[in-house]
């Protein structure tokens, strides 16, 4: 025996662990403790116990099918498992046994008895069924694992309707939400536009101004009812791929995020590329992601800074490289910006307004396209984004 020996004890109730734990550690004993046949089976794979406690009625998964779970995990196959319950019968023990343990103690727990009879399975101590009665006992175990499984696959069957039905209505509910958001937006941008070019009539300049913070909190809610919307789109859509020359897209999309960036005092800037990049896309999709790292790019810099878009390929792929002088991401914060409606904590600026899912659509639609999206920051200092795309064919 090793100088401390593990035990595994898999039991729901913390009394009987409690009292399982001190009695075993007083003789020198390593208890490990789960509180369900998972997470028991788990242990067991990453351990590797002298002997394995099993409460018979732990609930979910129960004492039976754990045991014979366990007996499936290679490196357990000579390890012992005892079977802790309190039921008294046969019926049980035998069950137990055939389950696959090599022993059976009755609650209450003997506290005096208990170290002895465990040193007696991890040196070898073995109880089985008669062998007459094996056979019978084997096909009661079999038949009431199909059983369990039977009535899980019809547990399951009938979860995945109601998901299926739920994302229907999900869908449903989108679609409405879109038209119904969308609408209203679509008529209050469009007469605002007749009131900005004073197609109803001439302005003082207080009504220009309030017209313009009135212009820009739609397009603030424009932009973020589309994000949350493309968002649950591209989730349950296929993309609609076809062949598309980078260039074109990205200068127009810089030209028309050229007012945002001198509102902001923000230098934008594109380096024309050397060849034109092709690649295999959903222009839509795309335009949307490129939408969104040129609005974070203006938006998180600062007055006077730089926002620079590169654009060039290799042998074999696309890279769009996107270059900002802002307030940069902390090291600790980078994995997670890409996370659905995480934002980045920033306690020494003011809050800047958005929902937290335009990086999460940027690596939704590259990682749909078979490509990469990178993210190297320097706080206070800036961030470079680089997105590669593959250069696939029809």
């Amino acid at each position: 025996m090793s100088e401390h020996p593990v035990i595994l004890y898999i039991e729901d109730n913390r009394d009987n662990q409690r009292l399982v734990r001190r009695v075993l550690e007083a003789h020198g004993y390593t208890v490990l403790l789960a509180e369900d046949g998972p997470l028991g089976i788990a242990l067991a794979r990453e351990t590797s116990p002298a002997l394995i406690l099993v409460d018979i009625n732990i609930p979910g998964l129960d004492g039976f099918e754990t045991t014979t779970r366990l007996r499936s995990i290679a490196h357990l196959w000579g390890v012992p498992i005892v079977a802790l319950t309190a039921h008294a019968t046969t019926d049980s023990r035998e069950r137990s046994l055939v389950a696959g343990c090599d022993g059976y103690l009755l609650k209450p727990i003997n506290v005096q008895a208990l170290p002895q009879q465990i040193a007696e399975f991890i040196g070898g101590k073995r109880e089985a069924v008669p062998l007459e009665d094996e056979a019978r006992l084997l096909r009661q175990h079999n038949s009431r694992m199909v059983e369990r499984l039977e009535q899980q696959v019809r547990q399951l069957r009938s979860a995945n309707n109601e998901l299926q039905e739920l994302d229907r209505l999900r869908r449903q509910f989108i679609a409405s939400l879109s038209h119904e958001l969308r609408t209203p937006l679509t008529s209050m941008k469009g007469y605002l536009d007749m009131l900005e070019q004073e197609a109803l009539g001439s302005l003082s300049q207080a009504q220009r101004d309030a017209l313009g913070i009135v212009a820009h909190n739609v397009e603030t809610l424009t932009r973020q009812l589309n994000n949350l919307l493309f968002l649950q789109e591209m989730r349950s859509s296929e993309l609609r791929e076809a062949p598309l020359e980078l260039a074109p897209l990205v200068e127009r999309l810089v030209a028309e995020y050229g007012p945002l960036a001198d509102a902001a005092g923000v230098h934008l800037q594109l380096t024309p590329p050397h060849r034109q990049p092709s690649v295999l896309a959903d222009t839509l999709a795309l335009e949307q992601a490129l939408r969104n790292l040129l609005d974070n790019a203006i938006r998180y810099n600062r007055r006077g800074g730089n926002v620079t878009v590169s654009l060039h390929e290799d042998a074999t792929r696309s890279i769009l490289t996107i270059d900002d002088s802002g307030m940069g991401i902390p090291d600790d914060q980078l994995e997670k910006i890409f996370l659905p409606f995480y934002r980045v904590e920033r306690t020494q600026q003011p809050p800047i307004a958005g929902t937290g899912v335009g990086l999460a659509i940027v690596k939704h639609v590259v990682e749909a396209h078979a490509g990469q999206i990178t993210v190297r920051s320097e706080l206070g200092q800036g961030t470079r984004v680089t997105l590669t795309l593959p250069r696939r064919s029809a």
